[in-house]
């Protein structure tokens, strides 16, 4: 006589969430199939949402589309329940399937504040920024989320300036910025170099006893080195009692940023001994910085010992060295390195070669990088640019007027860089060759100065 055991759904429900929680998203999924396969137990409305969580961080969508279809099935979970449908949205809009995420989202009866973020952090996170804002105004109600997630969004896509003017909606408001707000807040001071306000953003972590443990310290290390005060990023690290990967590899990337290679491949070596093993990232930073300091050999040892850690060499680290071996005058060695990278060599790859036979004044060798770059990007004018540069060093100027045609007639443009810094409150934005600026006599009298030393 055998007796068989049976497991309540709500068992089902806690390992469910207990490995989605642990990010074992496939393990979650492994389980729920026994549940409905081989044990019988049917789910409930607590067992979808946690699956659908599970789902949203998968490769496919396949699996997601599948639980929307047994939930419509269910006879054991309401299909208008706004938990249920609420984690629905957020499957769809994790995945970038926001008109779907609006169908179900539409449909929802008794929309919670739940419901209106997972639409409106799909809008965000995709970049559908207007969608967002005229979400966010018909909010009935609103979370400090609500306000990461519109912030966040506007951050990511580079409009740091509307992402500042949200922040201090959200101060009059009365709402009070939690770590994460702070976060996406700190990252646009970073994009607009604006030091005065950062200091600002970083009293209140102070004030706030907010922890630098997590993205919070990586983002003010990151901050206070784009806004050029590299003693201030170093300050924050020493203050960051525990450091993780992204800490010691934003302080490697700041110093090596700032032309300190030394105290980059000293934060490195600091690292390693305490046992906290780097990535491919802390890698780039490394290279990066033999490459600005003229170590060639050094990072040719640094790039054997990432292999060592079993990291698999890509196509940033690659670029690294064919920059260091053009920055030392080994032009072709680096063309040759080019030839023999197991990854396809990206636009910065030909841009670092093609920008050293420029030094180098290595006409025939710029030519086979410049056709190069030409059939990867055929609308790109930077080689046109770097390649009439060339000539122009040579003194060839038949070819250097060719050049300049040739991107006429194509209507070819290069992005002219931009720079900009913070005086007293207000920042001066410089493009090269400018001449429109209030101040273009007083700063071209300095730069003049500069030159004759």
């Amino acid at each position: 006589m055998s007796t068989s055991v049976i497991v309540p759904t709500f068992h089902y429900n806690s390992r469910i969430r207990s490995h989605v929680d642990a990010g074992r998203d496939d393990q979650a999924l492994l389980l729920f199939h026994r549940m409905l396969a081989v044990d019988g137990v049917s789910p409930d409305q607590f067992t979808f949402p946690t699956v659908l969580k599970a789902c949203s961080r998968l490769p496919t969508d396949s699996e997601g589309k599948q639980i929307h279809s047994l939930v419509l099935k269910s006879r054991f979970a309401p299909a208008d329940d706004t938990f249920i449908l609420s984690s629905l949205v957020h499957f769809y809009a994790r995945r970038g399937l926001l008109r779907d995420a609006r169908l179900v989202f539409d449909r929802i009866p008794h929309k919670s504040v739940v419901s209106w973020n997972a639409m409106l952090d799909g809008y965000a996170r995709f970049g559908y920024l207007e969608h967002a804002l005229q979400l966010f105004d018909e909010m009935p109600d609103r979370s400090i989320y609500s306000w990461n997630a519109l912030i966040g969004g506007f951050v990511r896509n580079d409009r740091g300036w509307e992402a500042l003017k949200i922040f201090i909606e959200l101060r009059t408001s009365g709402m009070k910025p939690d770590v994460s707000t702070i976060v996406s807040f700190v990252s646009a001071v970073a994009d607009l170099g604006l030091l005065a306000l950062g200091r600002l953003a970083h009293a209140y972590v102070i004030r706030s006893f907010f922890s630098l443990d997590g993205a919070l310290g990586v983002a003010l290390i990151d901050m206070y080195s784009r806004c050029g005060s590299i003693a201030a990023a170093y300050n924050v690290f020493l203050a960051i009692e525990s450091k993780n990967i992204k800490h010691w590899t934003a302080m490697v990337s700041a110093s090596a940023a700032h032309g300190l290679t030394d105290a980059a491949l000293r934060v490195f070596d600091e690292m390693i001994k305490s046992r906290c093993k780097p990535n491919f990232v802390t890698f780039v930073a490394v290279l990066s910085a033999c490459s600005h300091g003229g170590l060639l050999c050094k990072g040719f040892e640094y790039f054997d010992l990432m292999v060592s850690f079993g990291i698999e060499p890509r196509v940033e680290h690659y670029g690294c060295l064919i920059d260091m071996l053009g920055r030392a005058g080994f032009v072709a060695e680096a063309l040759k390195l080019v030839g023999r990278m197991p990854v396809e060599p990206g636009p910065v790859v030909w841009s670092s070669l093609l920008s050293a036979c420029r030094n180098q004044g290595e006409a025939s060798l710029a030519e086979v990088v410049a056709k190069n770059m030409i059939e990867s990007d055929p609308n790109n004018g930077s080689p046109y640019v770097l390649l009439s540069h060339v000539y122009g060093k040579l003194g060839r100027w038949d070819d250097f007027r060719i050049a300049k045609k040739v991107m006429m007639e194509k209507k070819l443009t290069k992005v002219a860089g931009t720079s900009w810094i913070e005086i007293d409150g207000y920042i001066h934005k410089f493009v090269s060759g400018d001449r429109f600026h209030l101040k273009t006599k007083e700063i071209y009298a300095v730069l003049d100065a500069l030159s004759s030393f």
